[in-house]
């Protein structure tokens, strides 16, 4: 399947400043300049076949870090803000709140009179990650280095919010990545950090302000997940690379006092390389139950159900797994109430140990999209780290599915 990793380009002295720069050019703070050598030695070990950046200095600086043959394109530039480029966000509030407002949440006016409206940027931004994807084929990989604005509006397909956004601004040199699965987007990792460390500024930020962080992390790998069996709760334990893939976690992430985990073995074991004063196990944080489904392969369950198959995945109609277990809208209010009723702790995130559907069916419930079974995204990597804030207006999703800690690790002893 193809994917498109998009970079937001270094912290640029405007930035720092705290100054708008849609289309306004200019260089990297130091701090942005320091950062390039993280993010370049990173994803300079990455293998894409197609490497763009916008024209703007801030993203080009941040590409050659990483590629040498990089292409230029105007398809990814940054928000046009018209008349409030080169403003604060305070003086944008005192000079034109009004206007600002409106075109925020109204999204059809034009940013700062002259510029582009950010319904306008979302068609420009998903056409142009769209045809990027298109013109890479059946399994290609691009890295495009843009802009904060540029992937806040890509994602509005896959983390849609309500009266609210849901999700975190995207940080500088951040990565989120896309793959396309039947022939949709899903979103697969989110502001990825990980070359920074294992806790972003953001989850620190939340934490410094009384705001609990749940970490919530898939298991390791199982003979399941190879074969491509369903698992469900049948008992899987991780095989040999699960385990090392559990333990390069804890020496990336470090361990943690009381750990929660799904009471199944395959989290259990990976709960288990983390928790320094034991895990206490959940019932609530199980995977969907599969019914007759449970271990069987995807051509055995089509072979036998094709009609409920059909029912489900190609119309939308979210009936109960293997028709004994449980439906996906069953999984998300049980595994959601789960999580928010878990002890937090005040001043490190609460690690929660699960299963990629449950987790993926939970970061879903969070938006308003109308996805029957969570096919806007993509289920997060064996081991990987997905950071929720809990704060006063909600929860907010920090990131998705970060697993850089398995980049350097070899797939076999």
């Amino acid at each position: 399947m193809p994917s498109i990793t998009l970079i937001r380009h270094a912290e640029s002295q405007a930035n720092l400043e705290g100054f708008w720069n849609g289309r306004l050019d200019g260089g990297l703070s130091a701090a942005g300049e320091a950062s390039l050598y993280a993010v370049g030695k990173r994803l300079h070990d990455q293998q894409f076949d197609v490497v763009v950046s916008s024209p703007l200095e801030r993203a080009r600086r941040t590409a050659e870090t990483f590629s040498s043959d990089y292409e230029i394109s105007e398809d990814f530039l940054e928000l046009d803000i018209g008349k409030w480029e080169g403003l604060s966000r305070e003086e944008v509030l005192a000079e034109a709140g009004d206007q600002l407002r409106e075109a925020v949440f109204g999204r059809q006016l034009p940013m700062g009179e002259t510029g582009e409206s950010l319904s306008d940027l979302e068609q420009r931004a998903t056409g142009a990650v769209d045809a990027l994807a298109e013109r890479l084929g059946e399994d290609g990989r691009a890295a495009v280095v843009t802009h904060g604005g540029f992937i806040q509006e890509v994602l509005r397909r896959h983390l849609a919010g309500g009266s609210r956004r849901i999700h975190t601004f995207v940080g500088n040199t951040s990565l989120t990545r896309f793959v396309w699965s039947f022939d949709r987007p899903r979103l697969a990792v989110f502001n990825d950090i990980g070359h920074v460390g294992p806790r972003s500024a953001g989850v620190q930020s939340h934490l410094d302000q009384g705001e609990p962080v749940i970490a919530l992390i898939r298991h390791g790998r199982t003979r399941a997940n190879i074969e491509g069996r369903w698992q469900g709760q049948e008992d899987w334990g991780l095989d040999e690379l699960g385990h090392r893939q559990a333990a390069a976690l804890r020496d990336w992430y470090g361990p943690a006092g009381t750990v929660y985990s799904s009471p199944l073995g395959r989290a259990r074991s990976t709960a288990g390389y983390l928790a320094s004063n034991g895990v206490e196990t959940v019932d609530g944080l199980k995977e969907i139950a599969m019914g007759r489904w449970e271990g069987l392969t995807s051509e055995e369950i089509f072979e036998t159900w094709p009609e409920q198959m059909a029912t489900i995945y190609r119309d939308g109609v979210d009936l109960k797994r293997g028709e004994t277990g449980e439906s996906w809208g069953e999984l998300t209010r049980r595994f959601r109430a789960t999580v928010h009723g878990v002890d937090r702790s005040p001043s490190e995130p609460t690690l929660v140990v699960a299963h990629g559907g449950a987790i993926r069916a939970y970061v879903s419930s969070l938006t308003a999209t109308t996805d029957s079974h969570s096919e806007s995204l993509y289920t997060p990597g064996n081991t990987s780290v997905t950071h929720v804030a809990m704060t006063p207006d909600g929860p907010l999703l920090l990131d998705y599915g970060v697993a850089s800690h398995l980049e350097k690790l070899p797939p076999e002893a």
